[in-house]
């Protein structure tokens, strides 16, 4: 992971605050088996990082998972 590309997700959602809860958040339900909704075979936190970046899960992610 760069850190070019937690800039432009911290961008994405508004505040590097956001970014980690949403990140987690998401991390820990690609390492119980969630499907990606990017193609590619990156670790979950790169994953999660770049479906924030592409704006597929935003800050609606947290009010669906709490």
């Amino acid at each position: 992971m760069s850190r070019l590309s937690s800039e432009k997700a911290a961008q994405a959602v508004g505040s590097i605050y956001d970014l980690v809860l949403i990140a987690s958040a998401r991390v820990r339900e690609l390492k119980r088996g969630h499907a990606p909704k990017v193609p590619g075979k990156d670790l979950p936190t790169t994953t999660a990082l770049r479906e924030i970046e592409d704006k597929l899960i935003g800050k609606e992610y947290l009010k669906r998972i709490r």
